[in-house]
């Protein structure tokens, strides 16, 4: 074998990949070494790539001002052989393979020239998986489609020899050897020569070939296949450093674009929904998750996605379920299959998480700061679906959601407080005004009934002088539960003001609102209220009315009349209900 070197070759690039200069020399070779740039600058040490059929040593040099900031990368590229043997056909195949950039292309044009070189009837190269530690497919030529299945387990046989060995193996009478495969005997293979194909010291995949005849393969057919998987090794490095580039590219547009959609709203719903479609666009799967914890030590799932569509959300315990783990530990998960559980005391929930055990998870935590405030699973139906790659994409994505959903929740909070009250939890004045005037609105254009009534504490003063104003606190915060207890979902309890309430019922006519608030008044009345070891029996009164757009053409009118029923209420000795058609008929719905 034959060495002859030629000069080097030199481009610049930015720490980007933008090229500034580029040597005469190389000119040519940047059309086949533009798409390997992103790993080629962010690689270590020495590569070697095969560019144009030609085998090139890639030396990177940091280039540093005066001050010592880097502006730039020298890239050398120094051709190290044109590898020539006793056949030419060699230098064919480097050719050949230089400019196959597809893994699959690769593959089947290595199996195919090594079979003519060596004179083989059939011929296979399984391509090994560094992320899995498996043998997969790769491709096959004369065989079987069915005989090599990727290998899982028990890491033994010929192949797995050849991988944790990395050298050749030559079987002369493949029919006698012990560690034979039936089904390979069984169509005739005699003879076997095999060798690893490897980067480094990477193992890439194993090439071998196949002669059904009474011909075993020699030594010079096993140097001549050491020699093809050389050439293959650089070539498949290539295709990978090409899918990788590829693959980096769209990942950083789709995380790009995700950072533009997550960053766009402020509302928890529609963001949900954004993080899903970016998580989709990033990695496959079947059931997707973004759980956030509770301060009673649970896990919330707000946004469960499962193959039968959007389920409505769950809360379970910090202990149960995949997501409560990385919830407590802030860990990041790729997982394949239940015996890879991170802790054997994960209590799995098979109708949020699916079963594991023949599937491939994904996890990544939210954190802002020092505080985990939620967490990203997917899942898929398929057993080592994902690789570090996509754990990596989605802890990216992570990082962008965690400060999107932290933004999120604190407007939400802002909100919140904007309409809420801060002694009784309830609705403020503000937004039970706001609320009301939509309600009569909604009455207008699609003559839904809605009635309102206005709730006063009985001799709340005498509470406040007897017991202090603590306990009178207390005692509006528990009034305020326990009506809220007695109430729908739609229906609005508001604090008015003071010891007064408001209570906004809508599709509710006037006979119903009397029905519901004298529920109230019987719940509150018979039930005590403890404070310190001391009963207290606090009493309300109440007065109805219902909204009708030809009677009461405001919310204030409204409230007017259910004020002036409360004070009747109080008039005939508190503790009771009074509608408005007990003042006067003229204000009747």
């Amino acid at each position: 074998m034959n060495h002859d070197t030629s000069s080097e070759q030199y481009i610049l690039v930015t720490g980007s990949g933008q090229v500034l200069a580029v040597s005469d020399t190389a000119q040519s070779l940047i059309p086949h070494i533009s798409p390997l740039l992103p790993d080629l600058i962010n690689g270590a040490g020495e590569d070697t790539v095969l560019l144009n059929g030609r085998t090139y040593q890639i030396h990177r040099h940091l280039l540093k001002s005066e001050s010592g900031e880097s502006y730039g990368l020298l890239i050398s590229l120094q051709q190290t052989s044109a590898v020539q043997s006793s056949d030419p056909r060699l230098g064919a195949i480097a050719l050949a393979l230089s400019d196959k950039l597809e893994i699959n292309h690769v593959l089947e044009n290595v199996v195919r020239f090594a079979m003519d070189l060596l004179n083989a009837d059939a011929g296979a190269l399984p391509i090994y998986d560094p992320d899995t530690d498996r043998l997969l497919p790769g491709h096959l030529v004369n065989l079987p489609v069915d005989l090599i299945v990727p290998v899982i387990g028990q890491r033994r046989g010929l192949m797995w020899q050849i991988v944790h060995q990395g050298s050749s193996i030559l079987i002369a009478d493949y029919a006698d050897h012990p560690a034979a495969l039936p089904e390979l005997v069984q169509v005739g293979v005699r003879s076997l020569l095999a060798t690893p194909i490897i980067y480094g010291k990477t193992p890439l995949g194993i090439l071998a070939m196949y002669r059904l005849r009474n011909e075993p393969f020699g030594e010079g057919d096993r140097e001549l296949l050491q020699a093809i998987a050389r050439q293959t090794a650089i070539a498949l490095q290539n295709a990978r450093l090409y899918q990788r580039a590829i693959r980096n590219a769209d990942e950083r547009f789709a995380l790009y674009q995700a950072s533009i959609e997550i960053g766009a709203t402020l509302d928890l719903e529609q963001l949900y929904q954004v993080i899903y479609r970016a998580t989709t666009r990033l990695v496959s799967h079947q059931r997707f998750v973004i759980a956030i914890p509770t301060e009673n030590r649970m896990v919330e799932y707000v946004h469960i996605v499962t193959p039968t569509g959007r389920q409505a959300p769950q809360q379970v315990p910090l202990h149960c379920g995949l997501a409560g783990y990385v919830l407590r530990f802030g860990v990041s998960l790729r997982l394949s299959g239940a015996q890879a559980l991170p802790e054997p005391a994960v209590q799995l929930l098979p109708e949020i998480e699916g079963e594991l055990a023949d599937g491939s998870l994904l996890a990544a935590p939210l954190i802002v700061g020092d505080r985990i405030i939620g967490a990203l699973l997917v899942w898929s139906n398929h057993h080592d679906a994902y690789t570090m790659a996509d754990l990596n994409a989605l802890e990216l994505l992570a990082a962008t959601v965690a400060v999107a959903l932290h933004n999120a929740f604190r407007f939400a909070q802002i909100q919140s407080q904007a309409i809420t009250d801060n002694l009784t939890g309830l609705a403020n004045r503000r937004h039970f005004l706001q609320v009301l005037h939509q309600e009569m609105e909604r009455n207008r254009r699609y003559h839904t009934p809605v009635s309102i009534a206005m709730i006063d504490v009985d001799h709340f003063k005498q509470i406040n002088d007897t017991f202090g104003h603590i306990a009178g606190d207390y005692v509006l915060r528990e009034i305020a539960r326990r009506c809220r207890q007695q109430l729908r979902d739609v229906d609005v309890l508001a604090r008015y003001g003071g010891e007064e309430f408001g209570l906004i019922l809508p599709e509710t006519t006037y006979e119903q609102a009397l029905k519901a608030t004298e529920r109230l008044r019987t719940v509150l009345a018979t039930t005590p209220i403890m404070i310190d070891g001391r009963q207290i029996n606090p009493t309300i009164s109440i007065g109805v009315a219902s909204f009708h757009p030809t009677v009461y053409p405001d919310p204030s009118s409204l409230i007017a009349d259910a004020d002036r029923a409360l004070y009747l209420a109080k008039q005939q000795g508190r503790n009771r209900v009074c509608g408005v058609q007990e003042l006067t008929n003229d204000a009747q719905p």
